[in-house]
């Protein structure tokens, strides 16, 4: 207890005795209701203390489980459906996304193997939002510093799994997993934006484009941008190699965001082309339905990079209040929403592989005519 509170000569706490000695001078003053008050708030301010989790044995977390065992099966569903299809950039699309998915899957099983047989026990579970607060002595901008062990406290929080901070590796390979898949949608649907426009555009020029090589190579990109992330969040460097790293990794972040807003809006001209008769006879079903492909990717985009949101905003504040520094102007900005948004970013990690295999089910176009036929009969071919 601190010595604020009781010290070896059995005195209370300063505020405590001066009241006391003031109610002594004045009688009235004990009878007082509101003074009374203020004692009991005193001794309580004194005595209070910050509460660690309650930490209690392992025990499974069905939550947990129940949702592991969803994506799974949506991994899977999506896997099968992809072998159904023909030669179609919507299937390279997926099938690049599931590969990282179904290795944040295996490892999450196999951290809940390891969970139970560890010593580390678990905490109590509540779905309340886990906000972090800011390091002492950090500014907004050296959140990616603390990126692996912030995402392990997220990931114990919602997990109740003390693996994830007693021992770092569990957090580092989540957040490599996590921070390729945000990556590689961005980068991935740049690409894919290129072919749907392509498909109503020169669609007799899609058939024989090296689709698959070009979505392989543009993985290149989000394993060097993780790489980077997780390496400057693992080791300390110079603040101004920091800076400027970070500052590479943000603006690519802002003009992808500005790149997919411009093939957006290049959409909706594309609308109102015309198709002609060779178009709707083709044999293939990305050419002969490219607007509705379109139109539903176009959907699928929004949807999906809304998540991108929160470090879209992390990026452009700080950035902008890097410049200002950088320049000498000193303009407001809500760097405190700034500060709140980068663990927001952190904690979709932990959404995206869901809204991504459900959206991608019920809004690309190959997956959703097959996954409707699969489970709906009347809407099968006879």
């Amino acid at each position: 207890m601190s010595e604020e509170i009781l010290d070896f000569s059995g005195n209370g706490p300063e505020d405590v005795q001066t009241l006391l000695t003031n109610s002594e001078m004045d009688p009235g003053l004990l009878s007082n209701e509101t003074t009374t008050t203020m004692m009991t708030e005193i001794l309580s301010s004194t005595t209070t203390t910050t509460m660690a989790p309650i930490l209690i044995d392992y025990h499974p977390n069905p939550y947990r489980i129940g949702l592991l065992a969803f994506k799974c099966l949506l991994i899977i569903l999506l896997f099968t459906l992809s072998c159904t299809i023909r030669r179609d950039f919507f299937k390279f699309f997926v099938l690049f996304l599931i590969i990282p998915l179904f290795i944040e899957s295996g490892f999450d099983i196999f951290t809940e193997i390891h969970s139970s047989n560890a010593i580390y026990g678990a905490q109590q579970f509540d779905w309340d939002y886990f906000n972090l607060s800011p390091r002492e002595n950090s500014t907004v901008t050296d959140w990616q510093k603390h990126a692996v062990e912030s995402y392990g406290q997220i990931l114990q929080k919602y997990t109740t799994y003390q693996v994830y901070t007693k021992d770092q590796l569990f957090s580092i390979v989540s957040y490599v997993a996590g921070d390729f898949i945000f990556w590689s949608l961005l980068f991935s649907t740049t690409t894919v934006f290129h072919y749907a426009h392509k498909a109503v555009v020169r669609p007799e020029q899609i058939t024989y484009d090296p689709i698959c090589s070009s979505f392989f190579k543009i993985q290149i990109l989000p394993v060097l941008f993780t790489a980077i992330n997780t390496l400057i969040s693992l080791y300390e460097i110079p603040q101004w190699s920091y800076l400027f790293v970070l500052f590479i990794l943000r603006i690519n972040a802002c003009v992808l965001s500005f790149v997919i807003f411009t093939q957006l809006f290049a959409s909706l001209f594309l609308f109102c082309r015309r198709k002609d008769e060779v178009t709707k006879t083709s044999t293939y079903e990305h050419v002969r339905n490219s607007k509705l492909r379109l139109f539903l990717f176009v959907l699928f985009t929004i949807l999906i990079h809304a998540l991108t949101a929160p470090y879209l905003i992390w990026s452009g504040l700080t950035i902008a209040s890097d410049v200002g520094h950088l320049l000498g102007f000193n303009w407001y900005l809500p760097m405190h929403f700034a500060s709140e948004m980068f663990p927001l970013h952190l904690t979709f990690f932990l959404v995206r592989p869901f809204a991504f295999a459900i959206l991608a089910l019920f809004l690309l176009n190959p997956y959703r005519r097959r996954f409707v036929k699969f489970f709906c009969p009347c809407c099968r071919r006879h």
